[in-house]
């Protein structure tokens, strides 16, 4: 038995099973008809019902949070009941085993990430730089029309090390600790944070921020201290570099609960990450993180695919630790 709800080693054997799946499929594109299916596409849609018809900007701000709240509460009620029975299925049956790593494959996200940075590098050393702002659309929501190819490249690092936060460290560790209601929770809260508009996150959205945060900050430690040990097989990282800067600069980013996971990547890598973004018009203050160069180059890009690669690797080996231990307790 481990951890909580009597969860046994067989979950952990999944996620590694899941973490594998999606590092080998992940860039498989489905027909639209069965993408519908997927359950992160059906609980982004349900987080996107709630806000279309709460998030109205005639009520009070006072009324917003509350609605805010009650989605949150609502997601939260429709999905842990179905966490908690695909769990005890899981238990007790082979379907149940299959169900539960499909929901597992859903929510833990490794490949589309590097894929889509893979392509912003590749544009970056051989295509236009109007390609490659492009290809990194779906990484950000800045205004990529005012990016250099400096700017383009950072983008690309910095979201494989958020991504790294939200999309694999977070599930794989709330569905370690609870299993797949842990992973499912984890989930809502993210689908709700991850719809919100700018300026929402205050009043409607403060719930799904705050709830958001709380999954990734423990997260983005685990993150951190994956890329930190996935440095030491990366030619020309720096993995002490890379601890050093975690514990200096990662509480740097006070809004940002990938901070801890952003100082890692940017001391591994000999980079500063961060500092201010540009959204549309308006220009988000924020803090530097890490003491190296702030002008990336496509061959930052690549280092930082081989650390976010590697530390997938890392996160499958400290699971298997941990289901090691777990047999001889």
């Amino acid at each position: 038995m481990l951890l909580f709800l009597g969860q046994s080693t067989e979950i952990l054997i999944l996620l590694i099973a899941a973490l594998a799946i999606d590092a080998y499929a992940g860039g498989f594109v489905w027909p639209r008809s069965l993408s519908r299916l997927n359950p992160a596409h059906l609980l982004g849609r349900l987080a996107r019902w709630f806000d279309d018809r709460l998030n109205r900007p005639e009520r009070t701000p006072r009324s917003l949070r509350i609605r805010g709240w009650l989605a949150l509460l609502a997601l939260l009620i429709l999905v842990l009941p179905v966490g908690i029975a695909v769990h005890g299925l899981a238990m007790t049956s082979g379907f149940g085993w299959a169900l539960a790593l499909w929901l597992m494959v859903a929510f833990v996200t490794l490949r589309r990430t590097y894929d889509l940075a893979e392509t912003a590098r590749r544009l970056l050393q051989g295509g236009t730089l109007a390609e490659a702002r492009l290809s990194v659309d779906a990484l950000t929501d800045r205004d990529i029309y005012r990016l250099d190819e400096h700017a383009v490249a950072r983008v690309a690092v910095e979201s494989l090390t958020e991504r790294f936060v939200a999309w694999v460290a977070a599930p794989l560790l709330w569905a370690a600790l609870f299993g797949l209601p842990g992973l499912l929770a984890q989930a809502a809260a993210h689908a709700g944070a991850r719809i919100l508009r700018r300026g929402d996150e205050a009043l409607y959205g403060r719930a799904f921020s705050l709830a958001d945060r709380l999954f990734q900050a423990p997260a983005s430690w685990l993150a951190g201290l994956a890329f930190t040990i996935a440095a030491i097989a990366v030619p020309t990282a720096r993995p002490l570099t890379a601890l050093r800067i975690l514990l200096r600069d990662g509480g740097k980013a006070k809004d940002q609960t990938e901070g801890r996971a952003l100082a890692a990547m940017a001391g591994a890598l000999d980079l500063s990450l961060g500092g201010p973004r540009q959204h549309a018009a308006l220009t988000v203050p924020g803090a530097w993180i890490g003491s190296g160069r702030a002008r990336l180059q496509p061959d930052d890009v690549r280092r930082a695919l081989m650390l976010y690669a590697v530390s997938g690797v890392v996160l499958a080996g400290l699971l298997a630790a941990t289901i090691v231990v777990s047999l001889r307790l």
